[in-house]
């Protein structure tokens, strides 16, 4: 049995099988979630998929796209070439099936197939939405994620295309609500409304095989890592920026933006800001040093419940309101290898409240 039939076992598709649309979507929902998304050198489909069987070694780029078109074609699918043009003018080959209705682009972080056909298609990702546009009569995709959307590309008959340069993170996993990169000693944990990013040297090798599994390439480069762990949640507004801002640089809107039980015990207004604590009765919860800034706010703390050293607010003009940033530097170590999920999960929580509670604020009144 060669390499290519080992591997369209190993996935689970069936032996002997019709080349029915579904397995064709099962294949590549296999493909994507069992074959890693990183660096490969240059070799055949064969010889790349005999890697894969024998060491787990990813694939990607050109390279994982011809192996999955090797899969596709020995369980007999039909699977046509076309260009991803993207906004910077680079391109790089996809593959289209049933009749260039199906998007298959194994080289993107795309858990399943993208039906191309209907306006409304959408898939929804560890790291935002991914829907389909038609401009000129030809499918675009477009990222909806952290309060923004951009153009990711537009799809264009097949052709020859410049290769496009290999310049991704090093390392790559897609989860079902979270999709993990690590490049240059820095692991970035990515949601539909956050971005963790934490120091972690290319040195330890078995963090980063916790985090993406065996086995990790030899020779990643180790530049020097952050020098802390920050934390940026987003939120999309309908609300204007300069209302947003008002409401901001109020104490009193600020005393209304915190956790039921707490007040400000102490206020000291400054030319740029103010100062405050933060109480629950006579107990001090924080302290914090408030700084206006033209495009939003920063926020010193100390404290027993200083989860965050810093905050910093910034606030971002949309076609249709506004996109909030809240940039936090969390106050302890985090741990050599990056927090605990549940740790992740509660500090998103923290910093999300804030956004929506202004959000919230500002659209009562």
């Amino acid at each position: 049995m060669g390499a290519v039939a080992e591997a369209l076992e190993a996935l689970g598709h069936p032996v002997g099988a019709l080349p029915e649309p579904r397995l064709l979507a099962d294949l590549f929902v296999r493909f994507q979630a069992q074959v890693p998304l990183r660096a490969t050198g240059d070799a055949t489909p064969e010889a790349h998929l005999e890697t894969w069987l024998s060491d787990g070694a990813g694939l990607r780029g050109a390279a994982r796209l011809e192996a999955f078109a090797a899969l596709a074609a020995a369980a007999g699918f039909a699977a046509d070439r076309a260009i991803a043009r993207h906004p910077d003018g680079t391109a790089r080959p996809v593959l289209l099936a049933e009749r260039g209705s199906l998007l298959l682009d194994v080289s993107f972080p795309l858990p399943a197939p993208l039906p191309l056909a209907q306006e409304a298609a959408s898939e929804a990702t560890g790291y935002g939405t991914i829907s389909v546009r038609h401009e000129d009569g030809r499918p675009a995709l477009v990222l909806e994620a952290r309060g923004d959307e951009r153009r990711l590309y537009g799809l264009e008959p097949a052709g020859d295309v410049e290769p496009r340069a290999d310049d991704g993170p090093d390392l790559f996993r897609l989860l079902d609500d979270r999709l993990l990169r690590w490049s240059a000693g820095v692991l970035e944990i990515s949601d539909a409304w956050s971005r963790l990013r934490v120091p972690l040297p290319a040195a330890d090798a078995d963090g980063l095989e916790a985090f993406f599994g065996p086995p990790i390439p030899e020779g990643l480069p180790a530049a020097a890592p952050i020098d802390e762990a920050t934390l940026a949640v987003y939120h999309a507004s309908a609300e204007a920026p300069a209302r947003l801002q008002a409401l901001l640089s109020d104490p009193a809107t600020q005393a209304a933006l915190l956790p039921e039980g707490w007040t400000v015990a102490g206020l000291v207004r400054r030319d740029d800001g103010f100062d405050q604590e933060l109480v629950e009765g006579a107990r001090l919860l924080r302290r914090e040093r408030v700084t206006l800034l033209p495009d939003g706010l920063a926020v010193e703390a100390e404290g027993p419940l200083a989860l965050f050293r810093a905050r910093t607010w910034r606030l971002e003009p949309r076609p249709s309101g506004t996109r909030l940033r809240l940039l936090a530097a969390l106050r302890d170590p985090v741990p050599p290898r990056g927090l605990p999920e549940a740790n992740r999960r509660r500090l998103v929580f923290e910093l999300a409240s804030e956004l929506l509670a202004l959000d919230r604020l500002a659209s009562a009144g």
